[in-house]
């Protein structure tokens, strides 16, 4: 299983703070699919900043070949740490990504609902920012330029929710 991660996230695009926000953000992920990419690999698409939750996903994807089914979440680890991390299926689960370019959308019950980091959660040993992104688990002859452009939308934590 390899680590792969978005243009922005290779590119060090800065992490937002919710200092003072009130409105919803978008915050973008491109990908393009390499040449070896395999079932199992995740994709780092961006941060989850500190003192935000998720409001929506809208992932857009052009023809990926064969079979692409995958799911979209909170990566496990600190927000740009590389090694052995995981994905969950917080927004998608069991999408299918493969033949036809499409657009999906966040699909699962809770998604919106997902606790922000705060203070306490990073003075216990918790990640200041998390990742989120990709895990394909099921790839066969993946169309190697293929691209895959993923949107989540996220609003400041008001007191606490």
């Amino acid at each position: 299983m390899a680590l792969f991660k978005s243009t922005q996230v290779t590119n060090g695009v800065t992490v937002l703070s919710a200092s003072g926000a009130n409105d919803t953000v978008s915050l973008v992920g491109d990908f393009v699919i390499p040449a070896g990419f395999a079932a199992n690999d995740v994709i780092e698409f961006g941060a989850l900043p500190f003192g935000y939750v998720p409001v929506d996903l809208v992932v857009d994807h052009e023809d990926n070949g064969g079979t692409m089914t995958g799911n979209f979440g909170l990566l496990t680890g600190e927000f740009g740490a590389s090694g052995a991390r995981t994905c969950g299926a917080e927004f998608i689960s069991g999408g299918d990504f493969s033949t036809a370019a499409a657009v999906k959308r966040l699909a699962v019950a809770g998604g919106t609902r997902i606790a922000p980091t705060t203070a306490e959660t990073v003075a216990a040993g918790g990640a200041t920012h998390r990742g989120w992104g990709a895990v394909f688990t099921s790839v066969t002859t993946p169309t190697v330029g293929s691209k895959i452009r993923a949107t989540l939308f996220v609003r400041a934590a008001v007191e606490g929710v």
